[in-house]
């Protein structure tokens, strides 16, 4: 005589928790939604939306002032732009980034008296 098969029960146990992990969250959904109170109002938000408003206006101004709602002078000065920075030539950055092996010599040197501050000129003219 052979040994009765045996049956796998995997499947089924997975498909108990995974049915019970959903009936957990279907009843936590209920239990907010009943539960859900309606906010109360951020007594702020009007001067807030007043602000937004103004923001926004400011903006759409200062692209108006630009030129920058036309699509063919807006092509036209971020060409010019381009065509600046395209020219310069690359250089070392100065900028030491926090935790870098520059930094950590830079931390471990004995304070100079500061520098004066470099100029900087413009871009564009």
């Amino acid at each position: 005589m052979s040994p009765p098969a045996i049956h796998s029960k995997s499947g089924s146990s997975f498909f108990w928790v995974l049915a019970a992990f959903a009936s957990f969250a279907v009843l936590f959904l209920i239990i907010q939604t009943l539960a859900a109170k309606p906010g109360a109002e951020d007594p702020r938000a009007p001067e807030r939306i007043a602000n937004s408003a103004e923001i926004m206006k400011a903006q759409s101004e200062i692209i108006a002032n630009m030129g920058l709602n036309d699509a063919t002078k807006k092509t036209v000065i971020f060409d010019k732009t381009l065509a600046v920075l395209n020219s310069r030539k690359p250089s070392i950055s100065t900028q030491v980034v926090p935790g870098s092996p520059t930094q950590m010599k830079q931390a471990a040197a004995p304070a100079t008296p500061a520098a004066s501050p470099a100029t900087v000129t413009p871009a564009i003219k």
